[in-house]
């Protein structure tokens, strides 16, 4: 068994691994931990040891999990739960996507639905997703009798979801999308309209309209093969109607794996193991997808033109 000293090597390094590299970590570490730089520099020298509460605040701040240093390679894979909820806010859920995102160097995404990135760059999808996600999602008490309208979501609110798109856009990206990735936003303007939760009935064909708009940038991007203002980005088909959104990801050479369930809840892991297994799924994944960014121009104006045909379909029947 590894003594508590290299235990606490390697876990403070783990939090060290997951901080942006323009951040100090004993400056992190000291104000995290409401300590001062010495008391901070001690604890990663080894001199002093963490105590449990200080161990917890870390692992809640950056989700790394102790377990995983006593077993590197059990099958018990631990992961980090991000799930917004009445106790961790929406605005809590996308600071710690923020977050995660600044730590990020590359991103392979399979999207069952259309990656929540590309929502959080046009603000009038932006606004409806958080007030949807808030309202019936989160089921947050402030939201139980309110109506969908412009002002709903604060502009600090959409200003962050740019900020998160912005981070995105600079990083390289593979997505994976079928056809049926528009399916589930179309569902809840749906629901919403029979609902009655539009404060005004222009709202739905509206939005439908937005997401034309949406589809038509993606397409774009994907031409040039990359993210307007930012870094390559290889968009694949696949015929196949995935079954979650997964993603796996790399900060330097450490490897992360985002396992995406509930609408919006999240869970995270470094686990070795887990994160090769996923990375070797999206891999073939890949391998029986067509990429449409870049070349494949005839491929590529079919793939959108049915996306944008499917969504102008829905409008007409509301």
């Amino acid at each position: 068994m590894a003594s508590s000293d290299s235990i606490q090597s390697a876990f403070l390094e783990e939090v060290k691994k997951r901080l942006p590299s323009n951040l100090s970590f004993v400056d992190e570490l000291a104000e995290i931990l409401s300590i001062s730089k010495d008391s901070a520099y001690r604890r990663i020298r080894g001199e002093t040891v963490l105590s449990l509460d200080e161990a917890k605040k870390l692992c809640g701040r950056f989700g790394v999990s102790i377990d995983s240093l006593f077993t590197p390679t059990s099958n018990m894979v631990p992961f980090m739960d991000r799930s917004p909820s009445e106790n961790y806010t929406l605005e809590q859920w996308l600071t710690s996507i923020l977050r995660n995102v600044e730590m990020l160097t590359e991103i392979t995404y399979a999207a069952k639905d259309i990656p929540i990135f590309h929502y959080l760059r046009h603000p009038e999808l932006a606004a409806f997703k958080m007030f949807f996600w808030q309202k019936t999602i989160i089921e947050n008490p402030e939201y139980k009798t309110q109506t969908f309208k412009p002002g709903s979501i604060s502009k600090e609110m959409i200003q962050l979801g740019n900020r998160i798109w912005t981070k995105y856009a600079a990083i390289p990206s593979v997505e994976i999308w079928a056809v049926e990735a528009i399916n589930n936003t179309l569902k809840q303007i749906e629901f919403y309209q029979e609902c009655s939760f539009f404060s005004d009935s222009k709202q739905a064909p509206q939005l439908c309209d937005h997401l034309i708009e949406l589809i038509r940038t993606v397409q774009a991007d994907a031409a040039d093969a990359r993210k307007s203002g930012g870094s390559t980005f290889n968009l694949y088909q696949n015929e196949i109607l995935m079954s979650d959104n997964t993603i796996s990801a790399k900060s330097g050479d450490k490897r992360l794996s985002y396992l995406n369930y509930n609408t919006i809840s999240l869970l995270i892991t470094q686990h070795d193991l887990f994160c090769e297994k996923t990375e070797k799924y999206l891999n073939g994944l890949i391998k029986h997808s067509t990429l449409i960014s870049g070349t494949a121009e005839k491929e590529r104006i079919k793939f959108f033109t049915k996306m944008t045909n499917r969504i102008e379909e829905f409008k007409q029947k509301l």
